[in-house]
């Protein structure tokens, strides 16, 4: 076997046309919208308080919980290409709307609430399709780089997105800015335009061995039903839901550790946050090809075990460079995580169900960083700031022994081959379902 390399994702996309379109269109709107996020805050800061921008940034969240199943549903029955096309003009519209309604002095504070609600219930089609269409267009063996490229779109921008934004926003105005995400979405559904037509997998659900799938005895509960009927992929959903709400708890702890343990200004705390960004992205593109060395359902242990460990040094961070090195090598650990845990996920759902199953975990993960964050400062009001980083460093540590213990307990159920012999769909609308349950595990 050849030893995965750090420029395996691009070697990639630079031969699949089809994902390449995907992927850039992805990093354009993912830059995007850091842009929103950047200028809408400052524009609710403006116009109204802390206090309404809570709940405008609810607004463009919580809407996910309700329309990502319905979304997976229609991706599974539908062809993906239009209703890629459609949730970016929409968003595009959408976005657009609020610098021409304050260029004409228009704009009220609650006028933003349902075109956040409208664009949160519109992302869902993209958000669910970046997971579900990917299998459909890369081979099996191509996963784990396709996966790679797409977690680094989210490292990426957050890396650069806030701090251009920010210029922009101080030097030629929110509404320039806003301006910027709006064109993103247009790009991406130009280039949506161009992918290729899939037939909707349902209709083929003939074409899929059936024989070792369980009976729908869920189908018709509401997002967790799906998921309830694969057992392997729920212990995925609920980790990542605990990552993300880890991640949550983090998002609060660096701003007070600056401030309370580390006694730095507010450009030390974005020094610390921009280099937990430069951590995850190296982590996901230099990490992420050691972690493929070892048996797929080893990595996501590797991965929560280290990332927990290395955080360690961070309760007796008195200083700044050694609180910026522990958030790094955390992070630079954790960075190979979704990218990895996706790709498993992938393999371990059939073909014709992937959009509900990404709709389903859509809905649940939205919970994942909100929620944290509010336990976050709920337990930073309380305790200490060094008793929540052993709270997280241990957390991602007990994570994965529980991983581990549940993967050896099912380890049938979890092996995967990966086989790159079988041609993907780019052009043609047969249905293709790899090998989920294979007793071989890769070496």
């Amino acid at each position: 076997m050849t030893r995965p390399g750090i420029l395996d994702p691009l070697k990639m996309a630079r031969r699949n046309p089809a994902f390449r379109r995907l992927w850039l269109g992805m990093l354009i709107s993912r830059t995007g919208d850091t842009f929103t996020t950047v200028a809408v805050s400052w524009l609710v800061l403006r116009l109204a308080g802390p206090a309404q921008l809570g709940i405008v940034l609810l607004c463009f969240g919580l809407p996910r919980l309700v329309t990502a199943p319905w979304a997976g549903r229609l991706l599974d029955r539908g062809r993906a290409r239009p209703l890629l096309v459609v949730d970016n003009a929409v968003r595009a519209a959408l976005i657009g709307l609020v610098p021409a309604l304050s260029a004409a002095h228009s704009l009220k504070i609650w006028m933003l609430y349902p075109i956040a609600i409208l664009c949160a219930a519109s992302s869902s089609f993209t958000e669910v399709a970046e997971s579900a269409l990917v299998p459909r267009l890369v081979d099996d063996g191509d996963l784990e780089p396709a996966n790679t490229l797409l977690a680094l779109n989210w490292e990426a921008s957050y890396v650069v997105g806030p701090a251009l934004a920010g210029l922009i926003v101080a030097s030629l105005g929110v509404g320039f800015a806003l301006g910027i995400d709006a064109a993103s979405f247009v790009v991406m559904a130009i280039i949506m335009l161009r992918l290729p037509e899939l037939a909707p997998l349902e209709t083929e659900v003939g074409r899929v061995d059936m024989a070792s799938a369980p009976p729908p005895r869920f189908r018709r509960l509401p997002a967790l039903g799906v998921l309830l009927e694969y057992p392997a992929v729920l212990l995925l959903t609920a980790a990542s839901v605990l990552v993300l709400f880890l991640g949550g708890v983090t998002e609060v702890l660096l701003p007070v550790l600056s401030r309370q343990a580390l006694h730095v200004s507010a450009a030390g705390y974005g020094f610390l946050v921009a280099s937990t960004g430069v951590g995850g992205m190296l982590g996901t593109g230099a990490g992420g090809a050691f972690v493929q060395r070892f048996a797929p359902r080893m990595r996501l242990v590797l991965i929560l075990s280290t990332g927990g460990l290395l955080l360690a040094p961070l309760v007796l961070a008195h200083t700044m460079a050694l609180a910026v090195a522990a958030v790094a090598a955390s992070a630079f650990c954790l960075g190979p995580y979704f990218a990895t845990e996706r790709s498993l996920m992938q393999r371990l759902t059939p073909a014709h169900l992937r959009g509900r199953v990404s709709g389903a975990r859509g809905a649940l993960s939205s919970l994942g960083f909100p929620v944290g964050g509010l336990v976050g400062g709920f337990l930073l009001s309380h305790v200490g700031v060094r008793a929540v980083v052993l709270a997280i460093g241990g957390s991602y540590i007990v994570l994965g022994l529980w991983l581990m213990f549940a993967f050896l307990r099912g380890r049938r159920a979890f092996d995967v081959s990966v086989d790159v012999s079988v041609p993907k769909e780019h052009a043609s609308p047969v249905a293709w379902e790899p090998n989920v349950l294979s007793a071989q595990a890769e070496p």
